[in-house]
């Protein structure tokens, strides 16, 4: 991936990824993660963002981490 990705999540929060050298470092509202495996940063940023909701049932974050993240990181 080279330069920003941009989505929303499934609440239509919308999201920023990006790559800092080995970081990928996530956005989302107030909250900014950064870890060298993307689907932590998307998770903790999640977290951070919407708290216990993440673990709700009312949309599937798990599923959405996932696919952003292999959206992102094809070949990974």
């Amino acid at each position: 991936m080279d330069g920003e990705w941009h989505s929303a999540l499934p609440d239509g929060r919308r999201v920023e990824v990006r790559r800092e050298g080995e970081y990928w470092v996530v956005t989302c509202g107030e909250s900014r993660e950064r870890s060298d495996n993307l689907d932590v940063a998307l998770a903790r940023v999640l977290r951070a963002e919407i708290g216990t909701e993440v673990h709700a049932h009312k949309f599937d974050y798990p599923t959405w981490i996932r696919h952003a993240a292999d959206e992102l990181t094809p070949d990974e």
